[in-house]
């Protein structure tokens, strides 16, 4: 990915400019290219996006670009639905894509794809998940079911499992290690030691994999992570501070592969209107052997 990003502040010369000439005019894009991350989404006026290429704006106004010619085109494909009523929507999140949108597009998403699957929704949500890692995602789709959504996953009135994939073995563990960004990091990344930005506490269970439950998988080192926390990349993060990332995970020092060994695979919570226990389960169908 070669994502660019530019930000600049339109000042009194360019009040009579279009927006895709003022970006043209603050960037090395051509008007073409500038109009391509209108598109896209990939431009934010005073932190909004935009995508009106004609748009006049005032002197003053932040204007944020952001642009990567290697995008792949718009994907297509249909999102698994894994449980739907009412008031819930659950899927099953493939690998590769971000969950919603990223600086330089909003089209590429879980959330674009579902827009389009199901342009009869409104969908609000409350957690999320890496670009590399698949499996559970749960939305609200009605308005309803949002604040006891939100108190399961803030709380983590829940059970998350996730099936992981490391390059060796690992003995049952918990690990309480707090996680922050690490400051000056290039790529961005977080870390349970070394200068870390707001530091918060997380605790994530490991346990290795029973062959049950890795019937039929690429033969390898599975283990099975509970969370207790939900910090951004939390499981990627504890595997690394135990010097056992995962296979695939580039960011964290894991052993090269060609897909980040990271499914999220089954949710248990509480319906945050019927009361109702749910039992969620997405297969861990990309890592067939």
């Amino acid at each position: 990915m070669t994502l660019r990003k530019w930000t600049f502040t339109v000042d009194s010369g360019d009040a009579e400019l279009r927006l895709d000439q003022l970006i043209a005019q603050h960037t090395d894009l051509s008007r073409r290219a500038a109009r391509e991350a209108l598109k896209l989404g990939g431009v934010q006026v005073d932190r909004k996006r935009v995508k009106v290429a004609g748009r006049m704006v005032k002197p003053g106004t932040e204007i944020r670009v952001a642009y990567d010619p290697d995008l792949p085109p718009v994907p297509t494909m249909a999102i698994p639905i894994v449980f739907e009523d009412a008031w819930l929507l659950a899927v099953d999140k493939p690998a590769g894509i971000a969950t919603q949108g990223t600086w330089a597009t909003d089209r590429h998403d879980l959330l674009a794809l579902l827009r389009t699957q199901r342009p009869d929704l409104k969908l609000f949500l409350h957690h999320r998940l890496d670009q590399g890692t698949s499996g559970l995602l749960v939305l609200a789709k009605d308005a309803r079911a949002n604040p006891g959504l939100a108190a399961a996953f803030a709380g983590r009135d829940l059970e998350k499992l996730y099936l992981a994939r490391i390059s060796g073995p690992l003995e049952a563990c918990t690990v309480e290690a707090p996680i922050g960004r690490l400051r000056g990091a290039d790529p961005g990344r977080f870390g349970c030691e070394g200068d870390l930005m707001e530091p918060k506490s997380a605790r994530t269970d490991f346990r290795p994999a029973t062959a049950e439950e890795t019937a039929g998988l690429a033969p390898g080192h599975y283990l099975v992570a509970r969370l207790h926390t939900g910090r951004t990349h939390q499981i990627r993060v504890h595997l690394a501070h135990l010097g056992r990332p995962i296979l695939g995970d580039a960011l964290y020092g894991g052993a090269p592969s060609d897909r980040l060994w990271l499914h999220a695979w089954r949710l248990g919570l509480r319906h945050p209107v019927t009361g109702e226990d749910l039992h969620l389960e997405a297969p861990p169908a990309r890592f067939l052997a």
